[in-house]
């Protein structure tokens, strides 16, 4: 299908989001991807990206950190571009049977989170949501300040923390087996997905499985 791109926001040196009008009956699970093609260097190149939007909204976004030829290519598109998209796909979905449900990313690892937690709070979801995000400073915090409106929501609840930001006013240092038992009462029920670099996802799967949560742990990484 063909994607036309509606607008595209920085929000910060690195990390843009692309919104794109959403073709009619299109749906999708909270965190699945699309596979996205696009000509580099007179080559079709293809990339898979998570939806950072949520079914419940009246379009697609994609959030994407600038870094090689392909992401480099998708931000310098403007409004009105089309892209050549399929999907979706993935298995790294929102369950939603479990009353505990504990989202944990790093860096760009969010981009699947916005969308889980956005249409868990835009469903009225009887769940208890808690959203750890580690970023090396606020402003690489992307979404920070939607997650703290939608945290106006008993439900839902965001832990942010910066490692490399003296002057973050709110926690400092990565997300580590203190951070967790501190804000998390029970490891042995409901679920936990990570998102993020595969060192970041490794480490953070240890203390998890170390915490007792063994069967309810589901990632996504890569690098």
């Amino acid at each position: 299908m063909n994607l036309k791109i509606k607008e595209k926001k920085w929000h910060n040196e690195e990390i843009y989001s692309l919104k794109f009008e959403k073709p009619p009956n299109f749906n999708f699970k909270p965190g699945q991807f699309m596979t996205i093609s696009i000509e580099v260097d007179g080559k079709i190149e293809k990339r898979a990206y998570s939806f950072s939007s949520s079914p419940t909204e009246d379009f697609l976004m994609f959030t994407i950190k600038k870094e090689k030829k392909v992401s480099k290519k998708l931000s310098e598109l403007e409004e009105g571009d089309k892209l050549e998209a399929k999907g979706p796909f993935g298995i790294f979905t929102l369950d939603e049977s479990p009353n505990n449900i504990n989202f944990i990313a790093g860096g760009t690892g969010i981009t699947p989170f916005r969308c889980m937690a956005k249409y868990i709070v835009d469903k009225h979801l009887s769940k208890k949501a808690r959203l750890f995000y580690s970023a090396r400073t606020e402003n690489d915090l992307i979404f920070k300040d939607e997650f703290y409106t939608l945290s106006n929501n008993g439900n839902f609840k965001f832990f942010p923390t910066a490692t490399r930001d003296e002057n973050f006013k709110g926690r400092k240092g990565r997300i580590d087996e203190q951070f967790l038992k501190e804000n998390i009462v029970s490891f042995s029920d409901g679920i936990f997905y990570v998102c993020g670099p595969q060192q970041f996802v490794d480490a953070i799967v240890e203390i998890l499985k170390k915490l007792g949560a063994n069967k309810n742990i589901k990632v996504d990484k890569w690098g």
